[in-house]
């Protein structure tokens, strides 16, 4: 059977969705995502092909920022806002960028629009280079007038602070976002994961604001970064340990995706379909540029008719609540089986997923509403909603999972192989002539006296590490030498 990507997708949820005995699935199948995503995503996929997924992902994530200051999301006693921090790793030369160079141009007109028409001040920070100062600020010489203690004008040289890249409200946009100090820490970007982590705290509280104390100035640094994240990367190989260590990533919502070899050649073949086409590349940017636009003084109506209480602009229907205890129900299970190490990464990041879920579904209960002619009806967080977001969120989740699945069991195979290889070392070293050659016979015997382990365990470890030595056969019996110790010239010929 050659099942399209379609086909693979729905068996995919079917399963995911075999842990509860009721009618999710059926709805689930049903459902799609508000109307304007489904389009946007529709358009977004003729430029950046397949990525469908990381389109809509976008969509929420701009839409997120807009809503902010006009709604809070109520868990009890804590309040969140409604921005998506994004973060897409996919393999390379599969169609990031090329989504960051459709949607640009959608973002700058979107944000010039709004501030003109709402008098915000929506801007996008996209640098790739930066220092510490250049994200929060720094303070600057510069000579001014002031007054004296006996009420005398003076010009003197005083510290004025200068406003950082990420101060402010828009999209913090990282092309490349392995460079940015999250995977690998330089002296010029140490305090990378320190920012990350304040300015995504929730806009309802008061640990949001960056405040950093230089060595020029008598007062702090303070930067009040409002932004959304919108990031890009291939997977780092310092992945892994930024993940079960670090603690930044469960913060973001992360789509990780290696892609087959078969969607690769899908899009290489839609490249050469595509090549010498003229697009209409204007038509998105306005198009949706005035959706964008609708979305927020519909939204913007709602807020001043509640009195701009952000608390009361959005309602939550019972079926909602329902709805998110069963999509915590089939996270957990769907890790139920997984390796120990998998397991305990992946739980870290359930609860924010279920933040997530819990804000796009508020964003398309968002997306929706200029579509619903009776206002009494519009804002209402409901049982659908949160299936449309799980959607997306569960696409999420299961990448991560079988990420972190592939590349914990690679990571745990490396540490044994290097361990293997550190015993037949440390018994060659043992063992070894003034020509540094020694009976392999005798190395296994010796190896298996030390380890214990049976001799067909020693050959599959020895198949995976005899590429370290070189073998020689001398009337009939085989020896082996450690190359390294030959290039290092502790041996002769």
């Amino acid at each position: 059977m050659n099942w399209t990507e379609t086909n693979y997708n729905e068996y995919e949820d079917e399963l995911y969705y075999s842990f509860v005995d009721d009618n999710t699935t059926t709805e689930s199948n049903k459902l799609t995502l508000p109307k304007i995503v489904e389009k946007w995503t529709a358009d977004a996929v003729l430029a950046s092909n397949y990525n469908d997924v990381p389109a809509a992902l976008a969509f929420f994530s701009v839409l997120g920022q807009l809503c902010k200051d006009m709604i809070a999301i109520p868990s009890n006693l804590n309040v969140d806002d409604t921005r998506i921090q994004f973060l897409w790793m996919q393999t390379s030369g599969t169609g990031k960028s090329t989504l960051t160079n459709w949607f640009l141009p959608v973002l700058r007109l979107t944000f010039d629009t709004i501030n003109e028409k709402h008098g915000t001040h929506f801007d996008i920070f996209d640098i790739t280079d930066y220092t510490d100062a250049a994200l929060i600020g720094s303070y600057e010489k510069r000579r001014e007038e002031v007054e004296d203690d006996n009420g005398q004008m003076r010009r003197m040289e005083i510290d004025v602070q200068v406003p950082g890249q990420l101060e402010g409200e828009g999209m913090a946009m990282w092309d490349e976002f392995e460079y940015s100090g999250i995977f690998k820490q330089s002296q010029h970007k140490e305090q990378a994961i320190v920012y990350l982590n304040t300015f995504m705290n929730t806009l309802w509280g008061e640990t949001w604001v960056i405040s950093k104390k230089l060595k020029q100035g008598e007062d702090p640094i303070i930067c009040k970064c409002r932004r959304s994240v919108y990031a890009t990367t291939y997977i780092p190989k310092e992945l892994t340990t930024v993940i079960t260590e670090k603690g930044v990533l469960q913060r973001i919502l992360i789509f990780i995706y290696e892609v087959p070899q078969h969607q690769q050649k899908q899009m290489r073949r839609q490249l050469i379909k595509d090549w010498g086409v003229v697009g209409n590349r204007a038509l998105p940017k306005t198009t949706y540029a005035k959706n964008f636009l609708t979305l927020y003084d519909t939204l913007k109506e709602r807020f001043d008719d509640v009195g701009q209480d952000p608390l009361k602009t959005m309602r939550f229907s019972k079926n909602a609540n329902d709805a998110l205890e069963r999509e915590c129900v089939l996270m957990e299970k769907y890790i139920e089986s997984s390796r120990i190490e998998v397991f305990q990464s992946v739980e870290t990041f359930i609860n924010r997923m279920l933040k997530h879920i819990q804000k796009m579904a508020i964003l398309c209960a968002v997306a929706e509403a200029p579509s619903i002619s009776d206002k009494d009806k519009r804002f209402i967080v409901t049982q659908k909603n949160v299936l449309q977001a799980s959607s997306l969120i569960r696409k999420c989740y299961k990448s991560l999972v079988s990420w972190l699945d592939e590349s914990l069991r690679e990571e745990k195979k490396g540490l044994e192989e290097r361990a293997n290889i550190s015993v037949f070392k440390t018994v060659y070293r043992e063992l070894k002539s003034k020509d540094g050659w020694v009976n392999k016979n005798v190395l296994f015997q010796k190896v298996r006296e030390k380890t214990k382990k049976g001799q067909s365990t020693l050959y599959k470890w020895w198949s995976k590490i005899e590429e370290y030595f070189e073998e020689d056969k001398i009337n009939r019996v085989v020896y082996v030498r450690l190359l390294e110790d030959k290039k290092d010239g502790e041996v002769g010929e």
